[in-house]
């Protein structure tokens, strides 16, 4: 064991113990780690408040029960799981089923009856249990994946974890299965951990496997692709904070962690409550907890809304500068102010949509002839466009022009031949500087007549390559409104 290792794992030791000194044991009375610790506990305390989670399809409380259990009530999909469980120990998701009446894990390994059982015998047994005191296990509702992560996990769904102390969240981060966790969302497993920023609800720095002395290995982008994990905007995050506040104060602890899973349909389920939250959550956050415990510790904390808004005033608001520095891109949002550069350096300002689901960035003809090209677009619609041809005849009748007056009109991009219940027309894309916020680069635009629609220009997801979007952001506008 290195050096490094060792010191690491002296600094979690000493932390876990300064955590159990001063928060654990003063502020989680014994009744309240029990219903955290019972997760069935959890479920009747949580279903009668009303907070939403994993449907329950049956428990087995003993070996009696594990030979009469009516194993065909079971769907194909399901989750089983030890009552005590911890640190994830003991759960097994199942994704189908095969002809052969055994069940699918996410890597593709198959279960018979007489394995699952086993399995089961062994949850009962203690294996899995908190003390490794006789234990009983249950089967929950499989949660179907949330599309905003279909890109970002393998198999299994990520969940969410939030800390929360004194009814306020103070630290959250999001666990990402990956194919060497076996579909689980565990970091011991090697799920991708990845922080989240508590103002916005948007993710920020991320850890994946165990390396760096068990500290796992800095990354920016999911294993084996270019998809980035920062940046992303969490559903319901809101919605989540309040939840948290609301299990806090029905269990009444005083420190926990909650944890969420994101259904397709049905939006934020708790599915578990962890009574003594470990480090994991600064380790993907790159952060510390202590001194976000002392902040809000003796804080007076009366209502949900009180505590969500402290939770964002005090640990949020340097969202954009982590993510900026992990990955090099500026973050915008949904609207924002553009600058268009024209001719001689010229500048206009107005109100852009960032459109992700817009394939080209697209600006007004009115604009297009203030920034100075005046004579381009009135020779474009000098030209006589047949509403007899084809759309063959049509797009060689657009390189033609093309081809004609590029040498007059080198920020030409293409011309497109365009055939519409309006009529025939051949519509430009010009070479265009454009400014968002810090940034300034070169795109391609068309050039229509937006007059009629919201925004003069809208910006497509060709141009955004320098820029990470968040859609919770605004930026001020200065210049001229559209009328």
């Amino acid at each position: 064991m290195s050096l490094a290792t060792i010191l690491n794992n002296r600094k979690k030791i000493l932390g876990l113990n300064e955590r159990n000194l001063k928060y654990i044991r003063p502020f989680n009375k014994k009744k309240a780690k029990l219903i955290a610790d019972n997760k069935l506990l959890t479920k009747k305390y949580l279903e009668k408040a009303g907070i939403p989670i994993p449907k329950l399809l049956a428990v087995i409380k003993n070996e009696e029960e594990l030979e009469n259990f009516d194993w065909d009530s079971l769907p194909k999909s399901f989750v089983v799981k030890p009552v005590m469980g911890h640190e994830g120990g003991g759960i097994e998701i199942f994704y189908n089923k095969d002809n052969k009446g055994r069940w699918i894990r996410a890597d593709k390994s198959k279960v018979n009856l007489s394995e699952l059982k086993a399995y089961i015998f062994d949850i009962l047994d203690g294996k899995y249990s908190l003390h490794n005191t006789p234990d009983m296990a249950f089967f929950e509702e499989r949660v179907k994946l949330h599309k905003r992560f279909r890109y970002h996990t393998y198999k299994g769904a990520p969940d969410v974890r939030i800390n929360i102390f004194n009814n306020i969240p103070i630290m959250a981060y999001i666990r990402f299965p990956t194919r060497e966790s076996r579909g689980k969302a565990n970091m011991a497993m090697g799920a991708i951990g990845t922080g989240i920023d508590m103002a916005s609800g948007v993710t920020t720095t991320s850890v994946y496997g165990k390396g760096s002395g068990g500290r796992g290995t800095p990354i920016e982008c999911v294993p084996g692709t270019k998809i980035r994990l920062a940046g992303l905007k969490i559903p319901y995050w809101n919605k989540m904070l309040r939840y948290a506040i609301e299990v806090q104060k029905i269990t009444k602890l005083g420190y926990a962690a909650v944890d969420f899973l994101l259904d397709r349909d049905l939006g934020p389920l708790v599915v578990e409550i962890n009574a003594r939250p470990g480090l994991s959550g600064q380790i993907a956050n790159q952060d510390g907890l202590a001194w976000r415990l002392k902040k809000v510790a003796g804080l007076k904390i009366k209502t949900v809304e009180k505590g969500v808004r402290l939770a964002k005033d005090l640990f949020g608001g340097e969202i954009e500068e982590e993510i900026e520095s992990i990955s090099g891109k500026e973050v915008i949002g949904i609207y924002e102010t553009v600058i268009l550069i024209g001719k001689e350096g010229k500048e206009l300002e107005r109100k852009a949509k960032i459109d992700t689901g817009a394939d080209s960035t697209s600006i007004d003809i009115e604009l297009i002839k203030q920034l100075g090209y005046e004579d381009l677009v009135k020779e474009i619609e000098s030209k006589a466009i047949p509403d007899n041809m084809n759309r063959d005849e049509g797009l060689e009748l657009a390189r033609k022009l093309e081809a004609d007056l590029l040498p007059k009109y080198p920020e030409i991009a293409y011309l497109a031949y365009i055939k519409s219940s309006h009529g025939t027309s051949v519509r430009p894309s010009i070479k265009i500087s454009l400014r968002l916020g810090d940034t300034q680069f070169e795109t391609t635009a068309t050039i229509y007549d937006r007059s009629k629609l919201t925004y003069p220009v809208i910006v497509g997801r060709k141009s955004l390559s320098r820029f990470l979007v968040d859609p919770t952001k605004t930026r001020p506008f200065s210049g001229e409104q559209k009328k």
